[in-house]
């Protein structure tokens, strides 16, 4: 597919300036397979790779969809768990900030406030991802100032340009190995 979409294009890869891949929260297989194609590619043309979070991809997408810049985005785990991401977009200064990114157990949902780790002078933000609907129905709080964009998976497109602003604005380290992002410090999954 890969060399199909080249062809088409009339490029090659070593014509590329920057190759982007979605590094996960996600399922294992897909996330590994990925990125080793897109490792593969970059090494063998002598290609950047920026690996992007996936919950920053649909919060920068959310954010060209709503021109808000302050996003969280609610994706769903597994069992009681939860991801959740917070990111602020400063299009003037070609910037995109990552405020946190983390699991969540659906038990401290109720009594979390998770919109507040969002700075004071972002102004309104926007609630998104395809577990907002649960978490709120299981009583997730935000502040008034919020609005709540209904989930949409993101397109490749907005996967290259967050990672191009990735990279102006200094988010990425060209000598760094792009990695599975897999949001937890050390995974507990059982192994049965």
């Amino acid at each position: 597919m890969v060399d199909a979409l080249l062809k088409k294009a009339g490029i090659s890869v070593s014509d590329l300036n920057l190759i982007a891949v979605s590094a996960g929260p996600g399922s294992f297989t897909g996330v590994r397979i990925g990125l080793g194609v897109a490792q593969g590619l970059g090494e063998s043309a002598g290609v950047e790779v920026i690996a992007v979070s996936s919950l920053a991809h649909v919060a920068y997408e959310a954010s060209l969809a709503t021109g808000k810049q302050a996003i969280s985005v609610f994706m769903q785990a597994r069992d009681r768990e939860y991801y959740f991401g917070s990111y602020q977009l400063f299009p003037e200064k070609s910037e995109f900030r990552v405020i946190t990114e983390q699991v969540v157990g659906s038990e401290s949902i109720p009594h979390s406030r998770l919109t507040h780790k969002l700075a004071n002078d972002a102004g309104d933000w926007v609630l998104t991802g395809d577990a907002l609907q649960n978490l709120l129905e299981k009583g997730l709080k935000y502040d008034a100032g919020s609005s709540i964009l209904r989930f949409t998976y993101p397109g490749v497109s907005s996967l290259c340009e967050l990672a191009e602003l990735m990279k102006k604005s200094g988010q990425f380290d060209a000598h760094q190995v792009a990695q599975a992002n897999y949001v937890k410090a050390a995974l507990d999954y059982s192994k049965s």
